[in-house]
């Protein structure tokens, strides 16, 4: 006999981030806590990986910025971690990079109603001086069993 099988995942992206320019979001180089404790999306579903997609090239020398994806507040678990690096984005708008969660890391990744998410920026990254794009979250779930 087959082994039974159920539906697959439903994976569904949202945009977390708007950054309009680079003021307040690649033009330092302290820490922030960009994103603090918003409410997860969905009964049970899992950060499957985060993108960055460049609205305009990025300019600087020699940006970097290291974002991190938390459970919890700014200082909760941390998910995924995430840097944008200017060689990446310099040369036009609408380029976009994938950043994965681990495979070791999926538990971590899997986030209930009861959960939060937040988004920090690390402390001793490189200001870029120009650019704008949006951060984006890939999200998997199972259809929702029928009681």
């Amino acid at each position: 006999m087959p082994a039974e099988k159920g539906p697959g995942f439903t994976r569904t992206k949202e945009d977390l981030l708007h950054i309009g320019s680079v003021t307040g979001y690649l033009d330092g180089a302290g820490a922030l806590t960009l994103i603090d404790t918003r409410a997860a999306d969905g009964f049970v579903q899992t950060l499957e990986k985060v993108m960055f997609t460049s609205s305009t090239a990025l300019a600087g020398a020699g940006g970097t910025q290291t974002f991190k994806i938390r459970k919890g507040g700014a200082t909760g678990t941390v998910v995924l971690s995430f840097t944008i690096v200017l060689a990446d984005f310099v040369t036009t708008a609408g380029k976009s990079k994938t950043y994965p969660v681990l495979a070791a890391d999926d538990d971590k990744a899997r986030f209930s109603d009861a959960d939060t998410l937040s988004l920090t920026r690390d402390a001793g990254g490189t200001a870029f001086s120009g650019g704008a794009g949006v951060i984006q979250l890939v999200w998997r779930q199972k259809p929702q069993a029928r009681l």
